[in-house]
């Protein structure tokens, strides 16, 4: 019976008010990196971050959700979950995306804040009671392996970085990335990390800071973040001005090849709604949650046709482009107006990618027609998305929505008119045809899944 006791905690060491001051806490980290990795991936050039990056911020979105929602459970009636957050806590999250460059960002959002994350669930359930914070411990042990996960990922993405800048530039991780990270462990640590000193529990909701942080020097060289109007692409990548062709398809195998290559460059489509999770700070919860969802989808499309144009031997980026022309069109009009051709081109969406699964099917492709399969599936929610957000920013006007997909959409079709006037496709196309050439003198094929 002891034993029996033990095992369950000690009663009477977490009221459940302290219990959700800790859990708010957690949910604010988990909230503002998912929105801030969102808000960075825009600038984000090496390719391999740019396409695993939604897929953590889906999972910090899960887990946000789940936190929020076990809070609201604690602290009924009160609804405060989403306002009067700690403002020292998030005056060092609002840092994180005052990095320069990608490796940076890994410094600052894993190596410093989702290791202090993992280490501050790990002392939550060391000192919960077992039996009576259960629903909270069940998500923690959940959570605890998965941020670990996403750490590993970061470590190998990291990495990955740092032997490309050797071989680039001669050198490995510069002093600036160490600064970086040492200043943010400080600034974390002033303010008695993610779950806070004894003494701020009992500071009133919303008090004026008392840290700093601002006036160190090292911030005197890091402007506020401002996203680009060109969405960042790998150096590596061929320069580029539109990502399709528009020539005459009279082989199978263009069709998959043209199909694919339109998959690959969906990457926009993850970038936009990532954005305005970031840049709209007053949205109500289920916006932050379809948005991380909606970035996590349209990069799976994206891999969807890397895969596919790997398995043919085409090289990313050399031997096709990969360019935001979608983006380009509209980005000096706002993240409303690019948000607004994103859903334009998703009314049709659901509808034409049926009809490619049935064309791909029909041939034999069961790879091609497999991805636009589950591809359909995600149009059809991601409409919803588009619709109840635009509109929720137009302020309910049906008339004004209309009228916005309608106008880009214009300003879309005269921007790719444009680039194409001056650029012809040269040299991917040169580079595409010479490699449906090979594919077809493979033995047995290779065009089939």
């Amino acid at each position: 019976m002891a034993e029996m006791v033990l095992a369950m905690g000690i009663p009477g060491k977490r009221s459940v008010e302290e219990a959700s001051y800790l859990l708010k806490r957690l949910y604010l980290v988990e909230r503002e990196t998912m929105r801030t990795l969102g808000g960075y991936l825009v600038n984000v050039a090496d390719w391999n971050l740019k396409t695993q990056l939604p897929r953590h911020i889906w999972q910090d979105a899960q887990r946000a959700d789940a936190l929020r929602t076990r809070i609201l459970e604690l602290r009924y009636p009160k609804r405060d979950v989403d306002q009067e957050h700690d403002e020292d806590l998030l005056a060092v999250l609002n840092l994180l995306i005052r990095c320069k460059g990608d490796a940076e960002l890994l410094e600052g959002i894993y190596f410093v804040v989702k290791r202090a994350l993992a280490h501050a669930y790990s002392i939550y359930l060391e000192t919960a009671d077992l039996l009576d914070d259960a629903p909270t411990v069940s998500l923690i042990r959940r959570f605890i392996p998965e941020i670990k996960e996403q750490i590993h990922d970061a470590v190998e993405l990291k990495a990955q970085l740092e032997t490309r800048q050797r071989r680039d530039a001669g050198h490995a991780q510069t002093t600036d990335e160490g600064e970086w990270r040492y200043f943010l462990m400080d600034s974390l640590r002033r303010i008695g990390g993610v779950l806070g000193s004894n003494k701020d529990r009992v500071k009133s909701p919303g008090a004026a800071s008392n840290v700093s942080i601002e006036a160190d020097p090292l911030l005197a060289v890091r402007p506020p973040y401002e996203p680009p109007l060109v969405p960042v692409r790998d150096p590596r990548f061929a320069e580029a001005r539109y990502h399709y062709p528009i020539r005459p398809v009279s082989k199978f195998i263009e069709r998959q090849v043209y199909a694919a290559i339109n998959h690959v460059n969906e990457i926009w489509a993850a970038e936009i709604p990532a954005l305005v999770m970031w840049r709209w700070n007053d949205m109500p919860w289920d916006f932050y949650l379809d948005c991380a969802r909606w970035a996590y989808d349209e990069s799976r499309h994206c891999l969807m046709g890397v895969r596919r144009l790997q398995a043919w031997g085409f090289e990313i980026g050399i031997d096709y482009p990969v360019i935001a022309d979608h983006y380009l069109a509209v980005s000096g009009q706002g993240e409303l107006a690019v948000l607004a051709l994103l859903h334009a081109f998703e009314v049709n969406g659901p509808y034409w990618k049926s009809q490619m699964k049935t064309e791909f099917e029909n041939q034999g492709d069961t790879s091609s027609s497999q991805d636009f399969d589950y591809d359909w599936a995600d149009e059809s929610i991601h409409l919803a998305y588009g619709h109840k957000w635009v509109l929720h920013r137009l302020k309910g006007d049906m008339d004004a929505l209309e009228d916005l997909k309608e106008q880009v959409m214009d300003d879309w079709n005269k921007w790719v008119a444009q680039a194409r006037a001056v650029w012809d496709y040269e040299p991917f196309l040169s580079r595409i045809d010479a490699r449906i050439a090979a594919i077809e003198g493979e033995p047995n094929g290779s065009r089939h899944g």
